[in-house]
């Protein structure tokens, strides 16, 4: 309570200024907190790790078992019919409506579709290549790519970039709720204090050059990391899927996504480099991306005793040479042959360079 409080006087600014910039700097304060529990997590041995969140929640501290989606795929059963125990019990799974809000607040965060989509193809090939450690991850190929991708990332994105649309094309009235005329005026101008200030539209322009490219590509990475730790770290740590922490990490990294994502685009937007720093809040998010992805190395260790698949491998390196060449041929391409002065004289002068 004493760092919360601290915080909240003395914390370092956000860009976000509503309901008020002390609520941003309370949330700070609990981003601390959750990174340096971490860290203290991280010293100890996965037994005693386990057992210490037993002190928080005595329900755990014994192995919850993981769920398997995909024991049984077909869709029809050859004698009896269409397999609807399969169907309901994918499509009414306690988890359809949290992914779809999850999207919806991705959305809401990074504000661009070729992002999201990114992320949300990637995501699911991490589950491809991680699904011989996490039984969570063997899914049917319907549950990923249709009910998934199709359905529930579709809604939630195409619903959180409406959202943005919607209230950035909309005149607010920001005069205090004292000078509002009625009390219905008085009532709206409340809520509206909730509301972000503006909802300026992020202009990621993804494929301007390499270094934009990179740039853009860091924020989707730290979003896969942090959503497959969501896997690995109840895994590792024995937490079940319905229990608290896992609700209380994801608002925390709600709280903490807003600010960083604009504090990461403001950085990368601005040319004046004696102005040019990342935020707060971006520096936290990356050092939680870091301590988590320890965690789950270190306590996932001697738990997936399979091998990495021999097609995963090679998919994998496959993807990577391609990228590898694509990229450098991008770069040789923007930064030495479109630079060349001869190439820049024939571009603006065609007839004299001939």
């Amino acid at each position: 309570m004493l760092h919360a409080g601290y915080s909240t006087a003395q914390g370092p600014s956000s860009p976000l200024v509503r309901p008020h910039p002390a609520v941003w700097k309370f949330i700070h304060g609990l981003i601390v907190l959750y990174l340096v529990s971490l860290i203290f997590l991280l010293f100890q041995d996965a037994h005693d790790a386990r057992q210490l969140l037993k002190q928080l929640f005595p329900s755990l501290g014994v192995d919850p078992g993981e769920r398997a989606y995909g024991a049984e795929c077909r869709l029809y059963i050859p004698g009896h019919g269409v397999n609807w125990e399969t169907i309901k019990a994918t499509l009414f799974d306690e988890f359809v409506v949290a992914h779809t809000l999850g999207w919806w607040a991705k959305a809401l965060i990074l504000r661009n579709s070729v992002l999201l989509w990114s992320l949300s193809i990637l995501f699911e090939l991490m589950e491809l290549t991680f699904q011989h450690m996490l039984p969570n991850f063997n899914e049917c190929w319907w549950d990923s790519w249709i009910l998934d991708v199709a359905v529930c990332n579709n809604i939630g994105i195409i619903t959180g970039l409406w959202t943005v649309r919607y209230f950035g094309s909309t005149i607010y009235n920001w005069r205090g709720i004292s000078e509002q005329p009625t009390y219905a005026d008085k009532a709206k101008r409340s809520l509206m204090q909730f509301l972000p200030y503006s909802w300026d539209k992020f202009e990621w322009k993804i494929f301007s050059s390499p270094a934009r490219f990179i740039e853009c590509l860091v924020p989707v990475l730290i979003f896969l990391l942090f959503e497959l730790h969501a896997f690995f770290l109840k895994f590792v740590l024995w937490i079940p899927p319905l229990n608290p922490l896992n609700t209380i990490r994801l608002l925390i990294l709600l709280g903490m996504g807003l600010p960083a994502t604009r504090e990461y685009y403001n950085f990368i937007e601005c040319e004046n480099l004696s102005l040019n720093k990342i935020g707060a809040f971006a520096w936290l998010g990356l050092a939680l991306a870091i301590v988590e992805t320890l965690i789950a190395i270190k306590f996932g260790h001697g738990m997936f005793p399979k091998p990495w698949p021999a097609t995963t491998i090679a998919v994998w390196s496959v993807v990577f040479v391609m990228f590898t060449v694509t990229f450098t041929a991008w770069c040789v391409k923007f930064y030495i042959i479109d630079r060349n002065p001869a190439k820049q004289a024939q571009r603006q002068d065609p007839l004299k360079a001939e």
